[in-house]
């Protein structure tokens, strides 16, 4: 798993479809991106969408969130790394038309490490 392929999961959940993540828009060199072969059931998609939203709002993004209006989500994480004293900051959020990630080496809790890293992409594009 790389900060790319989690912002495309922060953007699914925000469209409902799956989004391929890119860098370079696929306008320039006209390549096609990725469909998904199924969509997430309403149900699963709204649960979703709840979570991500508290944890915006009243959960562990709250903080790094703060100042970010309008429909967002997000969800924080860490992750073990053999041989290494602190885990992987994680943080993957969405904002408007616009979704980031990031990760933190070493980083201990993805809230306070990598959350302020997406919430000032965040803030920067809208």
């Amino acid at each position: 798993m790389n900060p790319l392929n989690m912002a495309s999961v922060s953007a699914t959940v925000k469209a409902g479809v799956f989004h391929q993540p890119y860098l370079v828009s696929p306008e320039v060199d006209g390549r096609l991106l990725a469909t998904a072969p199924r969509t997430l059931s309403a149900d699963t998609l709204a649960q979703v969408r709840e979570l991500m939203s508290y944890t915006a709002s009243a959960g562990t993004a709250t903080e790094a969130m703060a100042g970010i209006g309008g429909d967002r989500g997000a969800k924080t994480g860490s992750a073990e790394v053999d041989g290494q004293k602190k885990p992987n900051g994680w943080f993957t959020a969405y904002s408007g038309d616009l979704a980031a990630a990031a990760v933190v080496q070493a980083g201990g809790h993805g809230g306070s490490t990598a959350g302020p890293i997406v919430a000032a992409l965040l803030k920067a594009g809208g």
